[in-house]
């Protein structure tokens, strides 16, 4: 062979023996708010809520996850009944998220445990501006207006559903 004709073989062999390089590693942080998610799924408010609350106290979490984890966070708290807790999380999402429907859903949900139906209302229907017709914010609606309308004694009887 030529030193001409080795020169062009030179790349190959060099590609040929190229590393890849290491599947991409994210942060434990990012993770534990997946988990926290699953966890919350199953109601498991207690584990969703700390795992939530982890995430964030690591600090190693992507700027993308961490509305999603301050919205967890509320979610597990409002299941504990810690409502003026999970409320500053709710907020906290919401003013790194502020056009996230299921975040004001939350915080509604918060208001409507509180029996302040009113503010429940209107988070709900914010939250209906980001994502209109949705059905579980519809079934929030129409849940806080029945029992609004029961709970109100000023109401006449006719007005009252059982």
């Amino acid at each position: 062979m030529t030193r001409r004709s080795i020169s062009w073989l030179v790349p190959i062999v060099l590609l040929a023996t190229c590393v890849t390089a290491s599947a991409q590693m994210f942060s434990r942080g990012n993770g534990l708010v997946n988990e926290s998610a699953y966890a919350l799924d199953r109601k498991d408010w207690d584990r969703g809520m700390i795992l939530a609350r982890d995430a964030l106290k690591s600090g190693e979490l992507m700027p993308g996850n961490l509305p999603a984890a301050y919205n967890n966070y509320c979610i597990g708290l409002t299941g504990l009944s810690r409502y003026d807790e999970a409320l500053e999380a709710c907020n906290k999402a919401i003013s790194l998220r502020p056009r996230q429907w299921s975040f004001y859903n939350n915080r509604g949900n918060i208001y409507y445990f509180l029996g302040q139906y009113d503010r429940a209302l209107a988070e709900y229907y914010k939250a209906m501006t980001f994502s209109p017709g949705d059905d579980v914010l519809l079934q929030n609606i129409a849940l806080t207006l029945r029992v609004r309308k029961n709970r109100n004694p000023a109401a006449p009887a006719s007005e009252r559903t059982s």
